[in-house]
């Protein structure tokens, strides 16, 4: 039996292969097997049929869908494809003026033809139609076909208030001129058609008078409606929201012949997006397509985007796509992947806050310190998202810096609502950063910083200690435009009367810097202090540690020291990390002072490193190994003179292991581990050039 029953559903598994369970099929298991009891083949049947049919493999569809799998389980769910040839795609744009916003609409454009909809619809306000006369409107009309001329797919016009202006303004252009131009192009302000058995109707909002649809226009709308009773669906299309008028605009009509009906309605003008849910159906307002927006996000309905719709069996689906959402197949290319890395590695962002409070916040400053540390122009934009409890000033943020720049932007902020600093409330800054310039890549990368609105300590020195030798010209970090710095180098308290901060300050003995910085409204901030320690010359190098917190983006490459301030500056009598570091992980050293070199001629250094290291001498790169590696020896050459030169060796640890170990071979052929003894910072000391 049980061979007999292996023989069966070897036999059925080929007709089955063959195509899907027949009649042909059935007849020739019926012949060979009708005399096999009934509740031995109901099992395999019940167990095949599910294969046969989830499988979909009817010749027609052998021929769409192939694959080399025999198994009887497959490796996906169904072959029940979404190819209905009555389902289709479309997308919708809207407003593009009111206070339009350059390149926005043509953004959208190129960003269509990668969707490739089937077609593209609008509701109006394409063109700003403030013109003076007829010839200055006709010329933003031929601007705005230009736009669109790249087009890959239909585009159908629908008239906006600012496209037909009903209201009389002095020095515009009339209404009756900006019709007649409009039908001159486009034949009609109001009409219909029929995709795939589902009506579209697009009216027009500003019939003779603001926010109207004419009597006539109410008569070809029922007119489309009879005619085409039986679609399947009906797609409505205006540019005011009329259901959200508070004056008669013979809406109510239109909404009366479509009861019965399934249909979607669609309109623009407030530059915001809504849905409502009305008379049992969906109504849409929607957002911007570069039309004027405070762009506050998708909270707030504002901003920019298409809408990509669905046409099926049950109805339309939508879906909002954000312009800054739509990426390009090649978005990160080579050079974009060179230039992305580039950008995340030198442009940072940080905040500080200063509060006057009494029982309760009454106001306060926020700092945004934007850096670049790249050779190419950076630009910074953002805004601050709506907030209960204080108001911002200037609500939004642009700021470009030069290569190697920084720039401190001050943000004033009164209090709505009574809170304390202890309440822990947060700003939320929503900010792009990107490189300015012709030549490279228009990479942005956007991201939300919280700010808490709490007193912090600001570093205006962001070096606690530093040794120096002979003098020192001591910049602050911080130096925002508004307000200003005060300071007093003879340990007492800064005031409003200390002196105040305009230039890099000189230091040439043992002092103790102290500073805080007064708001222009004269709130202060914490007092903020270094101490300088003057220690002449002497064997060893000065030795720069550098703390950069949890910025990873600087954890994989040597940063740019000379964008940085030190958190410590000591002598270091030897190349060890260990002995220099205050922590395991994410920090640089920069070792600086000169070696002596024992002869003349050509040198070869071999400089041991675990993470990245940079050797210099006299000025030029010797070894350049800056990337995170395990540790690995690295050589390079150079020609040099006897006797004393300029010395420094950068560095920079990741975490795990970490080590610095540098060599020579002399000119003669010797190698050897550079003593330590060769080191020496501070003026020229006749000994050292001796030996």
């Amino acid at each position: 039996m049980k061979s007999d029953c292996n023989s069966f559903t070897s036999s059925l598994l080929a007709k089955i292969r063959e195509g899907a369970m027949t009649r042909e099929t059935m007849s020739w298991f019926q012949f060979h097997y009708a005399r096999r009891s009934i509740l031995v083949v109901v099992p395999f049947i019940l167990y095949l049929l599910p294969i046969a049919v989830g499988q979909k493999e009817t010749p027609a569809e052998r021929a769409r869908f192939q694959s080399g799998v025999e198994t009887i389980r497959k490796p996906w769910t169904s072959l029940s494809f979404r190819n209905d040839p009555d389902n289709f795609q479309f997308a919708i744009v809207s407003d593009r003026t009111g206070s339009p916003r350059k390149g926005i609409f043509e953004d959208a454009v190129e960003k269509l033809n990668w969707l490739q909809p089937e077609f593209v619809m609008s509701v109006g306000d394409l063109i700003q139609g403030t013109s003076k006369n007829g010839e200055t409107n006709a010329a933003e009309w031929d601007e705005f076909m230009g736009w669109i001329e790249p087009l890959e797919m239909p585009f159908f016009f629908l008239a906006g208030n600012h496209d037909i202006q009903a209201k009389w303004v002095e020095g515009r252009v009339p209404y009756e001129v900006m019709r007649e131009q409009w039908e001159e192009r486009f034949g009609t302000t109001y009409y219909h058609f029929v995709y795939k058995n589902v009506l579209f109707i697009a009216l027009f909002t500003n019939d003779g008078i603001e926010r109207h649809i004419s009597g006539e226009q109410v008569d070809s709308f029922r007119r489309a409606l009879e005619d085409h009773a039986e679609a399947r669906w009906t797609m409505v299309f205006l540019h005011h929201p009329l259901w959200d008028s508070p004056h008669d605009s013979n809406f109510h009509e239109i909404e009366s012949l479509l009861e019965g009906r399934d249909y979607s309605v669609f309109a623009g003008h407030q530059h915001l997006y809504r849905h409502y849910e009305r008379k049992n159906t969906n109504y849409y307002v929607l957002a911007t397509t570069g039309g004027g927006s405070p762009l506050r996000g998708t909270d707030f309905g504002e901003f920019d985007h298409v809408t990509w719709v669905t046409m099926t069996d049950d109805g339309p689906v939508l879906a909002n796509l954000r312009l800054d959402g739509i990426l390009p197949h090649d978005v990160t290319g080579d050079e974009v992947r060179e230039y992305s890395s580039l950008l995340t590695m030198n442009a940072s962002f940080e905040s500080n806050t200063i509060l006057e409070e009494g029982d309760y916040v009454s106001g306060g400053v926020t700092y945004l310190t934007f850096r670049n540390r790249s050779d190419f122009p950076i630009r910074y934009q953002g805004s601050f998202a709506h907030n209960h409890y204080v108001h911002t000033k200037p609500g939004r943020i642009d700021v470009t810096l030069n290569p190697r720049t920084s720039d401190t932007v001050a943000v004033d902020f009164v209090a709505m609502e009574r809170f304390r600093s202890s309440d822990r409330l947060q700003l939320e800054f929503n900010g792009t950063v990107g490189f300015d310039g012709e030549d490279i890549p228009p990479l942005q990368m956007s991201g939300v910083q919280s700010i808490d609105l709490r007193d912090s300590k600001i570093e205006i020195m962001r070096s606690e200690s530093i040794v120096f030798s002979e003098s020192i010209p001591l910049a602050f970090d911080f130096n925002p435009r508004a307000g200003e710095i005060r300071y007093t180098t003879d340990g007492s308290e800064p005031s409003r009367n200390s002196s105040r901060y305009h230039s890099p300050i000189e230091i040439d003995r043992d002092t103790v810097v102290k500073a805080r910085l007064y708001s222009k409204e004269g709130i202060a901030s914490q007092v903020d202090r270094i101490e300088l320690d003057e220690v002449g010359s002497g064997t060893g190098l000065m030795c720069d540690y550098f703390e950069y917190g949890d910025n990873k983006a600087l954890s994989y490459t040597l940063p740019e020291f000379s964008m940085m301030s030190p958190t410590t500056t000591e002598i270091a009598l030897e190349l060890d990390p260990e002995i220099s570091a205050r922590r395991g992980e994410r920090f640089g050293l920069v070792y600086r002072g000169y070696i002596f070199l024992p002869e003349a001629g050509e040198y070869e250094f071999h400089l041991e490193s675990d993470d990245g290291a940079r050797l210099l001498i006299d000025g030029k790169t010797v070894v350049d190994d800056p990337l995170k590696h395990p540790m690995r020896e690295v050589s390079g050459r150079g020609i040099f003179k006897k006797g004393r030169q300029s010395f420094e060796l950068q560095y920079f640890q990741h975490k795990q292991r970490m080590r610095i170990g540098l060599s020579y071979t002399l000119p003669s052929g010797k190698r050897m581990e550079v003593p330590a003894s060769s080191f020496s910072y501070g003026r020229q000391n006749g000994s050292l050039l001796e030996r």
